[in-house]
């Protein structure tokens, strides 16, 4: 059978994910930092867009006068879906440019300009073009998997609640800390390059990475000056630093404290597992020594630095910046969407009044500036579009948890994506989208809107339980326990039973395990018995 080429038609149906759609499906995922690094980008590209300094807003309002101020809100706030939300001129911005025109300052001499070359958002209450986030639900990630581009703002603050950190020293790092106390000491000459090189392949953990042959080797020196330098960095600050294995490093911290018996090298370099085992009793009859001297020396080990260099370090704190907070009001729980810095961005009036001028723009020029204020404003819209959907279903997850707002982690109900995308009238994987990467503040903490969402639990003769909550009251236990004979995964699941929760014991030690606690032979007290 020969081989060729030829055209077929074939009718076939897809979702076809438009430039709008794409564009509220990456606003949705972001949170409240990177949607201001966003919008400061489209800042920089768009010269219809602007976002006004408070500082710049009062000055307005008070050469202005409320009456002007008033119009220039009306004509640039965008229609909210949220409940706080003003009308806004977006919308008959959205219609057509005859419409926009009528709202301009140039509308005595108005431009007319082409609809059909680059239409403008319809309004909000129009169904044209009136495409949802559930409209793109379905394998939406097939026609759109461009992945979200992580952003770090910091929000602006009001000046009573300056957050004085900002001007605390920039914290040095190792490398240079352990530089500074090599050039005041007593090396010079080779034995400082020797010391610079040492410094220099110590990492963060304040381990030495490579072996004093290799180091030697590349240096072109003996060994033993290698050595001899390297017991001197092992002096400096954090103590343990320059250590080439975790024996090493704790044997120098012990020495530092005085303890120089032989029994700890003895237990750092031959009995190490069985340690960390409390393997006490074993140890003994292998050194001939009595029982409690090898509690007292595991005392003493469980007390050193295990990563010095991580004492000092460059990287500073990184702080949560909650998108919704909730705050609790004459017994009723308000919602507030943390806007940050989009609350202050809207269209520029200058370039708005520049594209409906009859003179001063070639049809290139027109066009691009149609097409600029046709972006600035579906960004705007789906600006505020993403804030009514973050906050109805922040209000219902939080409107369903209501109990742990009141009682705290303990009363957690189980929840799936299921009831509350049922509950608002949503996809399951818009509200997916909504609670991924956001943080909102409570009366009882910062939590991510992910951890509202749990497993259940069979409860004897009551509702289910949430996962999170018997995970709590298994963190409880632990801290409750008696250290020296503390409770194991069976009895932890006997107890939770008597409390009717029905739960076997491997559930029990996988909850153990995501909580980092223990199992109780590791968590028993080194006292002697």
């Amino acid at each position: 059978m020969p081989l060729s080429l030829e055209q077929v038609q074939i009718q076939t149906q897809k979702l076809v994910m438009t430039p709008q759609m794409q564009l509220s499906i990456k606003l949705l995922q972001m949170n409240t930092q990177e949607m201001e690094q966003l919008a400061r980008q489209e800042i920089l590209e768009n010269p219809f867009l602007e976002m006004e300094e408070e500082e710049e807003e009062e000055q307005d309002r008070e050469s202005q006068g409320p009456s002007s101020l008033d119009a220039k809100d009306a004509e640039d706030a965008p229609a909210a879906d949220s409940a706080d939300s003003s009308e806004s001129a977006i919308e008959a911005e959205g219609g057509d440019l005859a419409d926009a025109a009528a709202l301009d300052p140039a509308k005595d001499n108005p431009l007319p300009l082409d609809l059909d070359a680059a239409p403008l958002p319809p309004p909000l209450d129009s169904e044209e073009g009136a495409e949802t986030f559930d409209q793109v639900d379905v394998e939406w990630d097939e026609y759109y998997d461009e992945p979200t581009v992580s952003y770090a703002s910091v929000r602006e603050e009001p000046d009573e609640e300056r957050d004085f950190t900002e001007y605390t020293a920039t914290r040095r790092s190792l490398y240079d800390h352990l530089m500074w106390q090599l050039r005041v000491s007593a090396l010079d000459g080779r034995r400082l390059h020797i010391g610079e090189f040492l410094i220099g392949n110590i990492d963060e953990n304040g381990y030495l990475t490579l072996s004093v042959e290799e180091a030697a080797a590349q240096l072109n020196v003996p060994a033993d000056e290698v050595e001899e330098v390297l017991r001197i960095i092992q002096t400096f600050d954090p103590t343990g630093v320059g250590a080439r294995n975790l024996a090493e490093c704790l044997l120098i911290q012990l020495n530092s404290q005085g303890l120089t018996d032989p029994i700890y090298r003895a237990i750092l370099t031959e009995y190490f597992a069985q340690m960390g085992q409390q393997k006490f009793r074993e140890i003994a009859r292998a050194l001939n020594v009595p029982e409690e001297k090898v509690a007292e020396a595991f005392r003493n080990i469980r007390r050193c630095e295990p990563k010095p260099g991580r004492s000092i370090t460059k990287d500073t704190p990184s702080y949560v910046e909650p998108d919704i907070v909730v705050k609790k009001v004459d017994n009723r729980y308000l919602y507030f969407l943390n806007e940050g810095e989009l609350r202050h961005l809207h269209i520029n009036d200058y370039y708005r009044h520049l594209l409906f001028t009859r003179d001063g723009l070639k049809d290139k020029e027109r066009e691009y500036y149609r097409n600029k204020y046709r972006d600035a404003v579906w960004l705007i819209r789906n600006i505020e579009r993403r804030k009514g959907t973050i906050l109805r279903v922040t209000e219902a997850i939080l409107e369903y948890q209501k109990e742990f707002l009141e009682k705290g982690t303990e009363y957690l109900k189980p929840l799936t994506l299921r009831q509350i995308a049922e509950a608002v009238g949503m996809h399951e994987s818009t509200i997916a989208r909504v609670t991924a990467n956001k943080y909102v503040e409570t009366p009882r903490g910062v939590f991510p809107l992910k951890y509202f969402f749990s497993s259940s639990l069979d409860r004897d003769g009551s509702t289910a339980a949430s996962s999170r909550s018997v995970k709590e009251l298994i963190r409880k236990m632990v801290a409750e326990e008696d250290p020296r004979r503390p409770l194991s995964d069976s009895e932890i699941a006997k107890r939770l039973k008597a409390q009717g929760y029905s739960i076997a014991r491997r559930t029990v030690a996988k909850y153990r395990d995501s909580l980092k606690i223990l199992p109780a032979n590791l968590r028993r007290s080194a006292s002697p018995r």
